[in-house]
């Protein structure tokens, strides 16, 4: 039988689901990462939820947690990736990717990866903020979460769009 404090967690996990799955989709750089920074995320809920004061409300809670949480794996998933790396390649580097321009307009899926691939390329802050706006959170929330302003954010997101635009018309020349 579960605990109250287990039940909780499970309704709180089934309640942000999606909202979790968008923030490894946007840390994660591939399938298996994704897969393991949502385990890692539920795990450093779960240690803590009992830290859980209720100063601020549980969803900004729960995006601290998992935005640290996915940003302290991309960080060390990237210095275990340049490890790698330098072991495969030593100083030549990974060896460079032809990629044939797409023809046509592409579909729906390939603009949504087009997408993901850069919002990768951004900083962990903007990452962060994009994550929060595409889960429609007001410039409020994300200055609380974040530790910014709201204007700031305001600036932040005005600057990180035209950054995404101009990276997204680059890769249709």
């Amino acid at each position: 039988m579960p605990t109250d404090r287990e039940q909780n967690f499970l309704k709180l996990v089934r309640a942000n689901d999606v909202r979790l799955r968008r923030i490894c989709r946007v840390y994660g750089h591939d399938a298996e990462g994704r897969k393991d920074l949502y385990q890692e995320i539920l795990l450093q809920l779960w240690r803590s939820l009992p830290s859980f004061s209720g100063a601020s409300s549980v969803e900004t809670w729960l995006y601290r947690v998992a935005l640290n949480t996915a940003l302290t794996y991309s960080r060390s998933r990237s210095m275990r990736r340049e490890e790698t790396l330098d072991q495969e390649y030593g100083d030549a580097g990974p060896p460079a990717i032809a990629v044939d321009a797409m023809e046509g307009r592409p579909d729906s899926a390939e603009r949504l990866e087009r997408l993901h691939a850069a919002i990768h390329r951004l900083g962990s802050v903007d990452k962060m903020l994009v994550t929060m706006y595409l889960d429609e959170r007001s410039y409020r929330e994300m200055a609380d979460i974040i530790g910014i302003s709201e204007s700031h954010v305001g600036v932040k997101l005005h600057r990180i769009r035209k950054t995404l635009a101009a990276w997204l018309t680059e890769e249709t020349v």
